[in-house]
């Protein structure tokens, strides 16, 4: 007995930590599609030709970690994540026609991205946790139509979107120093390019989708 209070004696005198904990996930996802349909057709004298092209792109990246103890009286921990998405995709519609040729066409691309990251450490008196995620999206779709009569229209349309995020908390306490810290940033931002290559004659042509977009959130705390 009296050998087990001094041993309990030594160990509340050095301060050792009554638990320690210290937790990192990341999930990310991403999925793209494409699709496109022609049609081309003549009567009498003309000619018809339908071309299209599609691309989607999607990408997803995440990190996370945290770590904490004590040791004597002192206990310090920390955590951080990170994360960035990105979407694209690229369409493109021609019709051209001749006499009595007719022709359309549709062209469309879709792509999705999601990263989210959290971290947590508890050791002692000190604590703190981060989170934070992305999403992008991209959807776009052109459509062409030219004839009879003849004429010829080509729309193109690229989009691109990317959004990202971090944070970070760290955490000591002990008989010379006590401090805790946090701090989280995002961002997010699209461009895309559109283009009417060519339309001369009986031709039309029209905008699908919803276009490039995104966003992201993060949040830290800590204590000691």
């Amino acid at each position: 007995m009296k050998k087990s209070l001094i041993a309990l004696a030594v160990m509340m005198a050095a301060g050792m930590a009554t638990a320690t904990s210290s937790m990192a996930g990341v999930s990310t996802g991403v999925s793209g599609s494409t699709a496109t349909s022609s049609f081309a057709a003549s009567a009498g004298v003309g000619s018809a030709l339908s071309s299209q092209a599609a691309f989607s792109g999607a990408s997803a990246v995440g990190a996370a970690a945290s770590a904490a103890g004590t040791i004597g009286p002192v206990s310090a921990g920390a955590a951080a994540i990170a994360g960035k998405v990105n979407t694209n995709g690229t369409v493109s519609s021609l019709s051209t026609t001749t006499g009595n040729g007719s022709t359309n066409g549709i062209a469309q691309a879709v792509s999705n991205a999601g990263s989210f990251a959290n971290a947590a450490y508890n050791s002692g008196p000190v604590g703190g946790a981060v989170n934070g995620g992305a999403v992008s999206n991209t959807n776009i779709g052109v459509a062409t139509a030219a004839g009879p009569g003849g004429g010829t229209i080509n729309v193109n349309w690229t989009a691109n979107n990317n959004a990202n995020f971090a944070a970070n908390a760290a955490s000591v306490h002990g008989p010379v120093l006590n401090s805790a810290s946090s701090s989280s940033s995002t961002g997010s931002g699209s461009t895309e390019t559109l283009n009417v290559i060519t339309a001369t004659g009986n031709v039309g042509g029209s905008l699908g989708g919803t276009g490039p977009s995104g966003n992201a959130l993060a949040g830290a705390n800590s204590h000691q």
